[in-house]
């Protein structure tokens, strides 16, 4: 078994209750249609919960392991579709979806440059109909660098399988480049002892005006920024930009 199996075998590790973002996103999608598209959805969670809810739910990502374990765990649930590709290179069959959306504080984040930004969101914009969304969210740069060591991190919800899992992460921020160094050793202990496997992530932040110019350039038109999942209208001073843009005819 491979490190990208083991870490999808335990992507849920936290066990923690995500009801109140999935209800989030179901409202977000409602507002324009039932055919909902997910890329970068590791397991597939909330296009499970979406679909449950009456959605018909596409949901990619790049690692296979990730989607074979999804379709484990979910690939019975009637309305929901996973698939592996790749968000900068996707053809998909189906090209008429209402709402997609890259959620949370790491997904768009992976993407290590403006012009993949901007192959992304291509992509997306070529499997929306006319009048559809593309909702974002980031985390915006830090004006200043900074550093923090190694801390350990339990599951909030201890003892929900078999296994016990916990995480060591250290990292760093450049405010120069906008990137996020993180190190992470994860830790898996059952009845056969402790194994681990360690791995690195590079996170590139973005300024909130490039993402606009984007957006704009890849035929979209932004039409509510928030500071907030409350949907408070966006302001300066936080790290928290949320948008929703709709795909422009023509």
């Amino acid at each position: 078994m491979n490190d990208y199996q083991k870490q999808a075998l335990v992507w849920d590790w936290d066990a923690y209750d995500e009801t109140p973002e999935y209800e989030y996103w179901c409202e977000c999608a409602g507002r324009f249609g039932k055919k909902v598209l997910i890329p970068m959805c590791a397991h597939g969670q909330a296009g499970a919960f979406m679909a449950q809810k009456g959605f018909l739910v596409t949901a990619f990502d790049i690692t296979p392991e990730m989607i074979s374990e999804g379709k484990k765990r979910y690939g019975k649930i009637d309305g929901l579709k996973l698939v592996e590709a790749d968000l900068l290179d996707l053809d998909l069959d189906e090209k008429d979806f209402d709402f997609a959306f890259i959620a949370g504080n790491g997904d768009l984040h992976l993407l290590q440059s403006v012009r993949a930004v901007e192959r992304a969101l291509r992509s997306v914009r070529s499997h929306l109909r006319p009048g559809g969304c593309l909702a974002l969210e980031l985390t915006l740069p830090a004006g200043e660098s900074f550093s923090y060591p190694k801390r350990a991190f339990q599951p909030r919800v201890p003892g929900y399988s078999d296994k016990k899992v916990w995480k060591e992460n250290e990292g760093r921020y450049d405010a120069g480049e906008k990137r996020h160094y993180i190190s992470q050793t994860v830790y898996i202990e059952d009845e056969n002892g402790t194994e681990s496997f360690t791995q690195s992530v590079c996170l590139q932040y973005y300024e909130r005006e490039v993402i606009l110019a984007l957006l704009k350039q890849c035929g979209f038109d932004t039409v509510n920024e928030y500071s907030d999942r409350q949907k408070e209208p966006w302001k300066p001073g936080g790290d928290f930009w949320a948008a929703e843009a709709i795909k422009s005819i023509g």
